[in-house]
């Protein structure tokens, strides 16, 4: 959907069904015979039911071309109407219901909605598909922790081959998924032009249980598992690479990976992260409710983060609380891009089925994940469906 005020009669509405706390920010620029100006922005805060001019008038002989509308409800459910007035007359280019921290944007002819998690909900677009591709997930899995635990297939031989965290120490290394210190993640690359996106996802599993994807943005080494005190952890700015292509880690979660099995006899209850979230407020403080006794290579253990976060801009320091004995664990930041239930084993199940695209940013890390059902060493298969728009 492409919105262009070309007349000294149009204008750029919002209608708000009930009182609450709607956020808008929009981008435009402005089109003469002469030249284009400058990007130009509009924002504000709608708190009741009613119809606000978003977008002014443009002056004569000028077309005002909205580059891009975002729409964030910070209150009760709401819904919200995008309206064309032209000379009084209002035209519905667009109307959706949207719940408490759901959020929509419209970016050129594309339309896409956010849930509360920041994770696409529904996306329509024109864009021009110029290729596609695939590839072939095959790993050879080591028994999991337990039953009910993640686990990663990254360390596993198969295709692609191993993904290891190498050793970039405490502070950690921005994934790329080109390097020569990414090999064995799964990557579409880099298009010269346009975007990748997930077309569809098929998979299958020898056990049965549920596949995740999920591209990994920073890993470290480095941490001493007999050390209970703070661990200061100097973070790399996380490339842009969040739920809504920035730094600031909407939507990003941090876990421990168990590189080398641990040797603690009991499960523990008091491992914290302290971390600024991806609003920028600092000294935020994640648990694990249970670290499990004796962790095997491979197992995963996400961070629970503090109530109302919605994720992780940057690590300031890991605190084990008690000690893991022996062995090695890696931090990662992480975002789950997508799961697949994998209900009975050998039997292949499918995810999106064409019915929506999943954008990739640039410079993606995707590691597959496993949420295990049982303790059977696990072998999986499957195939990952690229397209280029």
């Amino acid at each position: 959907m492409q919105i262009n005020l070309s007349s000294t009669t149009h204008l750029l509405e919002l209608e708000t069904l009930v009182a609450g706390s709607v956020h808008y920010q929009l981008g435009y620029t402005d089109i003469t015979a002469t030249g284009v100006s400058l990007p130009q922005d509009e924002y504000g805060i709608i708190t009741t039911a009613t119809t606000t001019i978003i977008a002014t008038t443009p002056s004569a002989a000028t077309t005002r071309k909205i580059q891009y509308l975002n729409v964030y409800n910070n209150g009760v459910s709401n819904t919200i109407t995008i309206k064309k007035d032209i000379s009084g007359t209002e035209y519905i280019l667009q109307k959706i219901s949207l719940q408490k921290n759901e959020n929509f944007r419209i970016v050129n002819d594309k339309v896409e909605v956010f849930d509360a998690s920041g994770r696409v909900k529904l996306q329509t677009t024109g864009d021009t598909e110029i290729a596609g591709d695939s590839r072939v997930i095959f790993k050879v899995g080591t028994a999991p922790e337990a039953a009910g635990q993640y686990y990663c297939f990254a360390k596993d031989t198969g295709a692609p081959g191993a993904w290891l965290p190498g050793t970039p120490g405490i502070n950690g290394r921005n994934t790329d998924g080109t390097t020569v210190a990414d090999r064995g993640c799964i990557s579409a690359g880099t298009p010269i032009s346009g975007i990748n996106y997930i077309r569809d996802i098929v998979t299958t599993a020898s056990q049965a249980g549920t596949f995740i994807l999920a591209d990994v943005l920073w890993v470290n080494t480095g941490l001493v598992v007999t050390t209970t005190t703070a661990q200061a952890i100097t973070q790399p700015t996380l490339p842009l690479r969040d739920n809504l292509g920035t730094s600031n880690g909407f939507g990003v979660g941090a876990g421990i990976l168990v590189t080398t099995a641990t040797t603690n006899a009991a499960a523990i209850a008091n491992i914290t992260l302290s971390y600024t979230n991806s609003e920028g407020v600092a000294g935020r403080t994640a648990t694990i409710s249970s670290y499990p006794a004796t962790a095997v290579i491979g197992t995963f253990v996400p961070f629970q983060l503090a109530q109302g976060d919605l994720g992780i801009s940057s690590i300031q320091s890991i605190t084990l609380g008690t000690t893991l004995t022996a062995g090695a664990i890696s931090l990662i930041a992480f975002n789950f891009l997508a799961t697949v239930p994998v209900t009975v084993a050998n039997i292949g199940s499918i995810a999106f089925q064409r019915k929506l695209d999943l954008k990739l940013n640039n410079g993606h890390c995707l590691l597959p994940f496993w949420l295990a059902s049982n303790t059977t060493a696990t072998n999986l298969t499957g195939t990952i469906y690229f397209v280029n728009k």
